[in-house]
């Protein structure tokens, strides 16, 4: 007895949902195909939202390897060190700032005049309005890459995110402080974004900035390298800036 027609379709169909079910199955994740970044690292999860990919495309896109996995390692290394203090935080606006918070050392994103911490905020605020986040968000993405590196005592005033990169930054690039993260992470951080020679690539590139700004960083944590490497810019003292104020005392 020959097949009948509905149970021809019933096969068909089912061959079809079960091609279409593999095919889902096997094909790669989007975010891991468009930025490569993993959905989770040493306990932490890395946003998978519009805004984070947006960041992470963004990052990749115009960083150098070993730069765009700082921003990583940023990230994951300020997420342990605030989940050790049970300190909340919004993860899409952190992970954006990590991500894009070394943009103005890039001599694409430098002004001729702003320190890298500013023209980074302000390139990152702009890409984070583009990509939908609000004004509001935004602005708390600004303030967490331009405070990154100065005094602490005022980036933890400014809020969880700001901490979270400060304290990422400075990590990865002095150390991990070992009461804040054990080594077994520490190393499955590094393992899912190698340092592919940061210290000496990472100077070389701050070094760079300061030769062609070294006054862009009065104040900042780059100021001295900048006073090393061009010291004829720095004619300017606080002495001198008192003495030529405008009065006749």
């Amino acid at each position: 007895m020959g097949v009948r027609v509905c149970d021809k379709f019933e096969l068909i169909t089912r061959r079809r949902v079960l091609g279409g079910l593999i095919a889902v199955m096997l094909a790669p994740s989007p975010t891991r195909a468009q930025t490569g970044v993993p959905s989770e690292v040493a306990g932490i999860k890395l946003p998978q939202s519009g805004v984070a990919r947006a960041a992470a495309q963004f990052s990749r896109s115009h960083c150098p390897d070993y730069l765009f996995n700082h921003c990583m390692r940023t990230f994951l290394f300020g997420a342990v060190a605030l989940q050790g203090q049970k300190r909340s935080y919004d993860a899409d606006t952190a992970f954006a700032a990590a991500a894009l918070h070394d943009l103005g050392l890039l001599p694409a994103f430098a002004t001729a005049s702003s320190s890298f911490e500013i023209d980074g905020a302000n390139r990152a605020e702009q890409l984070m309005t583009e990509s939908g986040l609000s004004p509001r968000d935004a602005a708390v993405v600004w303030h967490a890459i331009a405070l990154h590196d100065v005094r602490f005592s005022i980036t933890r005033r400014q809020g969880p995110e700001a901490i979270m990169v400060a304290t990422g930054a400075g990590s990865d690039v002095d150390g991990p402080d070992a009461s804040a993260i054990d080594a077994r992470q520490t190393e499955e951080i590094v393992a899912a974004f190698p340092r592919l020679q940061f210290k000496k690539r990472f100077t070389a590139l701050a070094i760079d900035h300061c030769r062609r700004k070294p006054l862009s960083q009065r104040g900042t944590w780059l100021e001295g390298l900048c006073r090393e490497q061009a010291p004829s810019a720095w004619t300017e003292t606080v002495e001198h800036e008192i003495a030529a104020a405008p009065f006749s005392e």
